[in-house]
């Protein structure tokens, strides 16, 4: 049985039954490498997706919004608005704004993965959540994201990516001590961290919300409203972002990949003159620290250690279960330096 069928047909049985299906070998696999998960792998799981929108959102969440088409015209000729794949009319064509949260360019959903790669996934973010984050944060499945339910609570790749790159940085930089952080997140989306790590960690005085894609930063503004975030967190345009000052951790997950190289190295200028003395990047472990350049890869590694930057830590997202880094959900690289 090729791969694809063997996925589709796992898919099919876990869609009908409610029950997880693996097949032995990758059973064996998985409880060889990480055998504390064993007592996952028998309860009933279900994949569910919800079409409910906020009321009135249906009415802003417009590609013609005034304020939208302003952030586009001043994007335009900006530095890092040098697109491969985040054009706006990619983003128009992939992207239905009212349900952002989707399967769609901003993160990807289940797709290629089976139900009990969710399942495992979710395991292992239960076992490394030294901090408990998984019950301070919680998952309500607006906005179109696609939810598991996981022994009784709703998760999604948003609040697992979220838990595990939350409880990296406090690993390494100890988060949660109290001490008062101010964070700028470059490719923040549509503010996905910004509401887990303000929600998580009340010491966070300023979280800056920036995006070189106008939708994104049309999209964090109202979500981050909406959740109710903007004692802590601030959506500045591209335009304004000279306005930010007194940043301690600058944060990039998985957009600096889907730049072209001199994108990437003006924003790492910027963290330069700005004196950040934490740079936390996150991506995909066969892209590494390399951008998307029209004829390849190239990689920008080196910008970051001639801009006085050394590597601090690197992780594996699964690093206590290496058989995760090809079975779990997303597997991904997580590199934090520190200004020498």
């Amino acid at each position: 049985m090729t791969l694809n069928l063997r996925n589709r047909t796992m898919r099919l049985v876990s869609k009908r039954t409610g029950l997880t299906v693996i097949d032995a070998k990758t059973r064996d696999k998985i409880l060889d490498s990480a055998p504390w998960l064993a007592s996952y792998f028998v309860v009933p799981e279900k994949i569910k997706q919800h079409d409910e929108i906020r009321a009135g959102s249906d009415a802003y969440l417009r590609y013609d919004d005034p304020f939208l088409q302003d952030l586009r015209r001043r994007y335009s000729g900006q530095p890092a608005n040098d697109h491969i794949q985040w054009g706006s009319s990619d983003v128009e064509a992939k992207v239905d704004l009212r349900f952002f949260r989707a399967d769609n360019l901003y993160i990807f959903q289940s797709r290629r993965f089976p139900p009990w790669a969710l399942y495992a996934t979710s395991a292992y973010v239960t076992q490394i959540d030294r901090l408990g984050l998984l019950k301070v944060l919680d998952e309500d499945d607006k906005f179109g994201v696609e939810v598991f339910n996981f022994h009784g609570k709703f998760v999604s790749r948003d609040l697992l990516d979220s838990v595990n790159e939350l409880n990296f940085l406090d690993r390494h930089m100890d988060l949660s001590s109290g001490r008062e952080l101010r964070v700028l997140d470059i490719g923040a989306g549509y503010g996905r961290l910004a509401h887990r790590m303000a929600t998580a960690f009340p010491n966070v005085k300023k979280y800056y919300c920036l995006d070189a894609v106008p939708e994104s930063t049309f999209i964090s503004d109202y979500y981050l409203k909406y959740r109710k975030m903007t004692g802590q967190c601030t959506v500045v345009p591209l335009d304004k972002l000279k306005e930010v000052e007194g940043v301690d951790l600058a944060i990039n997950i998985h957009s600096f990949a889907e730049c072209r190289n001199r994108a990437v190295e003006w924003w790492i200028g910027q963290v330069r003159e700005m004196q950040v003395p934490w740079l936390f990047i996150a991506t995909t472990p066969s892209l590494g620290l390399t951008s998307h350049e029209d004829n390849g890869r190239k990689d920008f590694r080196q910008f970051i250690e001639k801009s006085g930057y050394a590597l601090f830590a690197q992780e594996r997202k699964f690093e206590s279960a290496p058989i995760l880094q090809v079975e779990g959900l997303y597997p991904a690289a997580y590199y934090l330096f520190r200004k020498t």
